[in-house]
C-alpha cells in the first residue's frame, strides 16, 4: 500500500475548520464527484488514504465501506486479501440523480406549473419510507405525509425512482398551476416555509464565506491541495443543494444567495479539475486500470 504525503498548507486545512465530517457522507462525495468515472471498483487502502486527508480514520472509512455496502450503495470485490468497492446498480443510480442537480449549475426558468406527487396511503411503511428519501434527495418538498411538490421536476429521475421503488400503482404524477386571481404571497410563504428557506440560504452564506476567493491561493495549489478543496468543495456544495429546491425567483425572499453561491462553486471547480484529476490519477488504485 502506497501512502499520501500531501503537506497541505494551513490556508488550504484551514477550509475544513468548524465542520463535522460524516465518512459515510464524504464516501459518497468521492465516488458523486471523482471515483464513480472510473469503471473498475476502487480499493479500500485508496479510500482510506484520500479519506484520512480529511482526518477519517481507516477504522472510520472501513466501517463506513462496510455500511454503505449493506445500505445498497457499493458491491465489493475480493482479489486476495484486498477489498475494491464499486458502486452498486442502485449507488450509481442514487449518483446519476445527484449529478443532474450538482453539476448543472445554469438557473432554471419556470413556466408557473408544478409536478406534484401523490402516494398511495395504504402504501406498506418500508417503500413509503424509500419513496420519500429518494423524492427529497431529488428536491421535491413534502407539503404533507402523502403529497410532494417540485417546481421543475426531472421527469427522467422521477421515473427512474417510481421504477427502483415499484410504485407505478402506488404514486400519482400531476402537473399543477396556480389559478389567476388569487394573492400569490400565501404560495410563496407555503413553499418557504415547507422548503424550509431561511435555513437554506442562511446556509449559503455560510457557504460562500468559507469558500470566498479572497480566502484562498488557488493559483498556487499543488495537486494534493486542489484535490482537498475540490472535494470540500463539492461536498459543502452537495449539502445545501441537496435542501435547496431552487425555487423559482418570484417565490424566493429578496436578495437570495443561492445564484451567487453556484456561481462560486462552478468557477472554483472548473479551475480546480485539472490539478485535482491528476492528483487521483496518481493516487487511486484499481481492480484494473481505468
Amino acid at each position: 500500500m502506497y501512502h499520501l504525503e500531501p503537506a497541505l498548507p494551513p490556508k488550504v486545512t484551514q477550509l475544513q475548520r468548524g465542520l463535522t465530517l460524516r465518512a459515510n457522507s464524504l464516501l459518497v462525495t468521492l465516488y458523486g464527484d471523482a471515483l464513480s468515472t472510473r469503471q473498475a471498483p476502487v480499493s479500500l487502502g485508496s479510500l482510506i488514504e484520500l479519506a484520512g486527508l480529511f482526518g477519517l480514520s481507516a477504522r472510520l472509512v472501513r466501517t463506513s465501506a462496510f455500511r454503505l455496502t449493506a445500505d445498497g450503495w457499493f458491491d465489493v470485490t475480493r482479489v486476495g486479501r484486498r477489498s475494491f468497492y464499486g458502486l452498486s446498480d442502485v449507488g450509481r443510480l442514487r449518483v446519476v440523480h445527484a449529478q443532474r442537480r450538482i453539476y448543472d449549475f445554469a438557473p432554471h426558468p419556470w413556466d408557473g406549473r408544478w409536478t406534484l406527487a401523490l402516494v398511495d396511503a395504504r402504501l406498506k411503511a418500508s417503500t413509503r419510507q424509500h419513496l420519500k428519501r429518494e423524492l427529497l434527495w431529488s428536491g421535491f418538498g413534502q407539503l404533507s405525509s402523502n403529497v410532494f411538490a417540485h417546481p421543475h421536476a426531472d421527469h427522467e429521475t422521477l421515473k427512474d425512482i417510481i421504477s427502483s421503488t415499484k410504485t407505478h400503482d402506488q404514486l400519482v404524477v400531476l402537473s399543477a398551476q396556480s389559478i389567476d386571481g388569487y394573492a400569490a404571497r400565501p404560495l410563496a410563504t407555503v413553499m418557504q416555509d415547507t422548503f424550509k428557506v431561511a435555513a437554506v440560504g442562511q446556509a449559503w452564506q455560510e457557504f460562500m464565506k468559507r469558500f470566498a476567493p479572497e480566502q484562498l491561493d488557488e493559483p498556487g495549489m499543488t495537486p494534493a491541495s486542489a484535490f482537498f478543496t475540490r472535494t470540500l468543495l463539492i461536498h459543502e456544495y452537495r449539502k445545501v443543494l441537496l435542501r435547496d429546491p431552487q425555487l423559482p425567483t418570484a417565490l424566493l425572499p429578496p436578495d437570495w444567495p443561492g445564484d451567487d453561491a453556484r456561481q462560486l462553486c462552478e468557477t472554483l471547480y472548473r479551475s480546480l479539475a485539472v490539478r485535482s484529476n491528476a492528483f487521483l490519477a496518481e493516487h487511486v488504485s484499481c481492480t484494473q486500470a481505468p
